[in-house]
């Protein structure tokens, strides 16, 4: 994106964000009744209450006058009229202030996407949760976007840009939180069907029904189904993907006072996806933007038979919730569940030199009983399986001494784990050709099939039905969390909330043959991670329609199950990531716009960086600690709804300036900046959505101790502009949605596997024939047209 179009888009969002600020300085504070709008989110309920005219459902992204951090709600109108019926969370989140994302394969289309970024941090550098439930791999709290919950699924979004207060739960709080919530249940039976058909042979068919209010031996019940079926081809050449969706959520008022809550979610998801995707400039040069896989030559390592996932994930719940004596109990007992069991190629990289001879980097590198064969294609399978079970109470009771009414909570979070994550090297063009299933194999002892070379995949018969493992590791946590926190109000319209979270979390492995060891040996070992977190946060109402707010607080990083994997097994705990995190802000509604702006300031100390391992093992991440590091900046959004002959018409805006710096460096993937714009235009039969999402500059390079971040591996700003119109006519609605309606061919992000900087530029592929960094582009412009009838 040019200098110039950079510079008119920033302009105009100050001069919306303007509007909104200026106008409030002189508006007297509105006389009319309150407007209140209740999201039912599962049984979590956002209550914005402006003392306004203005219609929250018309703002793309808004934020609550009670909110004590930065925050931005999503709620179920702008993912059902502003983003394809194909998308998950990566798509739908990129929205709000300072966040990132977005998929290569088509919107929802891949789990080998771009990951979403908050304020720089990484994916797993915060929380992720469904209805109150956080979730998140076991071997580091990071995502896979197409694996759990569809957008269908996702009734409505809080991104709470912060640590939230004592009883906000996770691994990575510091970072901020992604709360997602099923769908409301509602008084009214519905039932909702839709087909949606695309691009790159996308389809998609959803069932939804509600039951409405039921009569159970006299207790009210509500029921809610919901069945989801999706494929494509994918953008990406032969990265097709197959997913089926299955929820159910019931609602029930057991005895008078007291409600149940059970929930079950189940997703299956195939798809032929490289485990280290991404494509060489050489690649780019000869085969495209969007090459990623083949299926018309065995002998290269990108063949599609080479290359498959199976995911099953499932997360189910139950949920108490009533009064004894006056307190609030509400508890909820959960599992959740993630199987992902991966065939892949060990290495698709390819220079130009290799494209000449029709080779690849990771062809030739069978080792068969000391014989190398120089023609086949290693390989390898790779299962990471948990279930991760826990509860989570919380208790509350309201108090009034007159001059100070308040609310005290407390509760407590556990969570266990069991983690079984294995890798099993073998020849994969021997093993297709013969019609081998590399998941069922005749088991010899660790000893036997640990290999400890590293320069080739070793296997140990013709027919290679058996591997030699890399590594076969269990591990596990037990962590429990009480909290406790007040609610006061000395004063009208001031909220004070005080608060502790003690955290006490223990992690074991047993790895016969552990992960990066060099020479791969066994380890058994754990740790115990405590800490004391406090915080305190305010709000005041300094009008019925605005608030300012202000939080300090501090936050954990728990040592994940990478403080494991080195060279050397670990002899000594590591330190944990703590941080310290300050933060003010505004909230301002009026009869035709709304506002909402922060400023944050988050110190960490033991920061954590991931870069490649050093040799032999280049090829795997690598957790360095950089020492301290600092996020600081500017975030604001805010929407303006026209009136008179514009009736309908909403324009949407934020923006935010952040900083994101460690050694000196600003953090790898860090973005320097975010902006969206948008229009919405909602009368009668007629909904028009336009969002164009820009994202920063950014450094994409290796950073360690011992690499800095250099000007070669910066990524200049792009842009990606969605279009979704839709027009109902009775029951029925039809739809058109384009995903980057401008065709914008933005490069997104690069892995860095050169050892050197290749060439004079990033961006001059010719003259980097013999990098193997790796390149991901956006998707070419998509459509999308859906029918849904409503019964």
């Amino acid at each position: 994106m040019s200098k110039k179009v950079t510079s008119r888009l920033l302009i105009s969002t100050a001069a919306l964000a303007l509007g909104a600020i200026l106008p409030a300085a002189a508006q007297q504070v509105a006389t009319n009744d309150q407007l209140v709008d209740n999201t039912r989110t599962g049984d979590i309920e956002t209550v914005i209450v402006t003392g306004t005219n203005f219609n929250t459902a018309v703002a793309p992204a808004k934020a609550s006058l009670d909110t004590m951090e930065p925050q931005t709600i999503i709620d179920k109108s702008y993912i059902a009229d502003s983003v394809s019926n194909t998308a998950d969370y990566t798509t739908i989140l990129a929205i709000a202030p300072s966040m990132t994302g977005q998929d290569i394969n088509g919107p929802g289309l891949s789990d080998g996407n771009v990951k979403n970024t908050l304020r720089g941090l990484a994916d797993g550098n915060f929380v992720m949760a469904y209805d109150g439930i956080p979730f998140g791999d076991t071997n580091g709290p990071s995502h896979h976007s197409e694996s759990y919950f569809p957008g269908v699924t996702i009734g409505s979004i809080i991104v709470d840009r912060g640590p939230g207060n004592a009883g906000s739960l996770g691994a990575a709080t510091y970072g901020g939180s992604i709360n997602m919530f099923s769908e409301a249940l509602i008084p009214d039976a519905r039932t909702v069907v839709s087909g949606t058909a695309g691009s790159w042979g996308t389809y998609s068919l959803n069932g939804n029904y509600q039951s409405g209010d039921l009569d159970a031996d006299g207790h009210n019940t509500r029921v809610l189904i919901n069945a989801n079926y999706t494929g494509s081809s994918g953008y990406l050449t032969d990265q097709n993907t197959s997913r089926e969706n299955y929820l159910f959520k019931a609602q029930t008022e057991i005895v008078s006072g007291w409600t149940l809550t059970a929930f079950g979610n189940y997703n299956g998801l195939f798809q032929h996806l490289n485990d280290n995707n991404g494509i060489t400039p050489a690649q780019i040069n000869t085969y495209g933007e969007n090459y990623a896989l083949q299926n018309t030559n065995p002998a290269l390592s990108n063949y599609t038979a080479y290359n498959t996932e199976a995911k099953k994930t499932d997360m189910d719940y139950l949920r108490l919730q009533g009064s004894v004596g006056g307190i609030g109990v509400d508890d909820t007992a959960y599992m959740y569940a993630y199987v992902n069991k991966t065939v892949s190629s060990t290495d698709i990289e390819q220079t130009q030199a290799d494209i000449n001879s029709g080779t690849d980097e990771g062809t030739g590198k069978v080792d068969l009983n000391g014989t190398v064969k120089k023609s086949d294609v290693p390989g390898y399978t790779k299962q990471n399986a948990y279930r991760v079970y826990g509860n989570i109470l919380r208790l509350s009771d309201d108090f009034d001494f007159g001059w100070l009414t308040g609310q005290v909570r407390a509760g407590v979070w556990w969570e266990g784990s069991a983690t079984q994550r294995q890798r099993k090297d073998f020849d994969l063009t021997a093993c297709i050709a013969n019609g081998c299933d590399p998941w069922h194999t005749t088991q010899y002892s660790d000893s036997e099939l640990s290999s400890t070379s590293q320069t080739g995949t070793k296997v140990t018969s013709a027919f290679l039905v058996d591997g030699y493992y890399e590594y076969r590791e269990h591990s596990d946590w037990n962590q429990y969390e009480p909290f406790v926190e007040l609610e006061l109000h000395p004063l009208d319209g001031l909220t004070i909330t005080p608060g502790f979270k003690y955290v006490d979390w223990d992690r074991d492995v047993a790895a016969p043959l552990e992960q990066k060891t060099t020479p791969v040996v066994p380890y058994y070992g754990g740790f115990t991670t405590t800490r004391d977190l406090p915080f305190v946060e305010a709000n005041y109402k300094v009008e019925q329609n605005w608030s300012v707010y202000a939080q300090y607080a501090q936050g954990i990083y728990v040592p994940d199950i990478s403080a494991f994997e080195n060279s050397t097994p670990l002899l000594t705990p590591p330190q944990a990531e703590t941080t310290t995190n300050y933060q003010v802000g505004t909230v301002y509604y009026a009869d035709n716009f709304t506002f909402d702006g922060d400023l944050y300031y988050i110190g960490i100390d033991n920061n954590i960086s991931y870069s490649a391992c050093a040799a032999p093992n280049q090829s795997e991440t690598c957790a360095i600690d950089t020492g301290t590091a600092t996020y600081k900046g500017v975030e604001g959004e805010g929407t303006y709804a026209f009136q008179g002959a514009l009736d309908g018409l909403s324009a949407f805006a934020s923006a935010s300036d952040n900083y994101s710096k460690t050694l000196g460096e600003t953090v790898k993937v860090a973005p320097l900046w975010t902006e969206a714009t948008g229009l919405v235009y909602k009368s009668g039969p007629i909904k028009v959505s336009i969002i164009d999402k820009l994202v920063g500059q950014q450094y994409v390079g290796k950073q360690s101790l011992s690499a800095a971040l250099t000007p070669f591996y910066k990524l200049p700003a792009y842009n990606n502009m969605d279009l979704k119109a839709g027009w109902t006519l009775g029951n029925f609605e039809l739809a058109l949605a384009i995903s980057n309606a401008l065709n914008q061919r933005n490069l997104l992000a690069v892995t860095n596997n050169d050892k050197a900087a290749v060439g004079t530029s990033l961006f001059d592929l010719a003259d980097r024939g013999t990098s193997l960094d790796q390149y991901y582009y956006a998707p070419s412009r998509g459509a999308q047209i859906s029918l849904t009838a409503h019964f």
